[in-house]
């Protein structure tokens, strides 16, 4: 019976291993996409999309960048916006009448942070 066991636990080693090594290989890939398309900030506005979506179009247009794609994702809308090296993509979603959750995805940290932390003070003056 002990030598069964021995065989079926070498057989399980031999399966398990390759297996860590695809679950790791697939973490590293998917840090290595985070840091090739740049930083990725969601946020949830007790908001209507309707106040939400002119908060970031006046935030873009403060920061100087340009407005150069409108989109729709299934029921989301998608704004793209660029200023030189920098760019940024909005994407909202309605989750409820006054319920709107934003993924602003930038080209770096600095853009994506200031897109947000300005929106966020905008939304809060009124």
């Amino acid at each position: 019976m002990s030598t069964i066991l021995r065989s079926c636990a070498h057989c399980l080693r031999a399966i398990a291993l390759p297996g860590v090594a695809l679950i790791a290989a697939c973490s590293s890939i998917d840090n290595s996409w985070q840091s090739i398309s740049g930083a990725h900030v969601e946020r949830t506005f007790n908001a209507p999309i309707a106040h939400v979506k002119p908060a970031f179009v006046s935030t873009l247009s403060q920061m100087g960048m340009p407005i150069s794609a409108l989109d729709v994702r299934g029921k989301n809308e998608v704004i793209k916006a660029r200023k030189a090296d920098r760019s940024v993509e909005i994407e909202f979603e309605r989750l409820g009448a006054s319920s709107t959750r934003v993924r602003v995805t930038g080209s770096d940290n600095a853009t994506t942070n200031q897109v947000i932390r300005d929106t966020e003070k905008r939304l809060t003056a009124g």
